[in-house]
């Protein structure tokens, strides 16, 4: 079996809002929208279709809420009755019953705030669909998604720190204009290896998990971005909107 691919997306969050109850605990709710068309991602924009979350309602599901991603900045789950979700014609509304902790009141302060208004979560793939319209332009639609972590953060960019086009048609690749995100498409091998997507020019799709060759594209598609370089995109891409 291939290893799955991680991917992490972040974007606005609606109704996002911190609530105290009497006893002064503090619940954070939001929801993440369906039908939400992504920045672009490297040649395609993303949006999630109505549904795509619907795993999270399995009873054996174990999904986190943490503060940028960092699982020491453990703020709620779904094992422990912390973090509920439920599935929406709208999107994927979550509530964390926050713990009585430093970082947790540091979170609730900020979004109070309204510094921080933006969810980044963490997912696997389990369908989507590609399609190109007249003039080109690329749109990726997550069908069914396995949720494992969402995370309050700052940036709301709908910006992907891991993005996949694996599961990309290989004839809508050559629109895709991002040189690092790009499959090879049907031009010659540029590595050794010997298996059956790599002979045929299409290395990005290398289907030999133990493959060594350093040229070829499967170790790219694997790399995950720094913390700094997502740091410094997101402050990019912050800067850019307010011009």
């Amino acid at each position: 079996m291939a290893k799955r691919e991680q991917e992490i997306r972040t974007l606005a969050t609606k109704e996002f809002r911190v609530a105290t109850s009497e006893d002064g605990t503090r619940t954070l709710s939001g929801i993440i929208p369906y039908n939400s068309l992504s920045v672009d991602l490297g040649g395609f924009t993303e949006l999630i279709a109505p549904g795509a979350f619907a795993g999270v309602l399995d009873p054996d599901a174990d999904i986190l809420c943490l503060r940028d991603h960092k699982p020491e900045l453990l703020m709620g789950r779904t094992k422990s009755k912390t973090l509920s979700l439920s599935d929406s014609v709208d999107g994927l509304r979550f509530t964390c019953k926050l713990p009585k902790t430093t970082q947790a009141n540091d979170l609730a302060e900020s979004v109070d705030r309204g510094d921080l208004d933006a969810t980044s979560f963490g997912f696997y793939t389990l369908d989507d669909k590609w399609a190109a319209d007249a003039t080109g332009n690329v749109v990726r639609t997550l069908i069914s998604v396995e949720l494992f972590e969402l995370s309050p953060c700052s940036f709301a960019a709908y910006q992907g720190s891991q993005v996949t086009i694996r599961s990309c048609p290989v004839e809508l690749r050559s629109l895709l204009t991002k040189p690092e995100l790009r499959a090879p498409g049907d031009s010659a091998p540029i590595c050794q290896c010997e298996c059956p997507d790599c002979t045929n020019g299409h290395c990005y799709d290398c289907s030999d998990q133990d493959c060594s060759d350093e040229r070829c594209s499967c170790h790219e598609r694997s790399k995950p971005i720094t913390d700094a370089e997502l740091e410094s995109l997101q402050l990019q891409l912050h800067l850019a909107s307010l011009l």
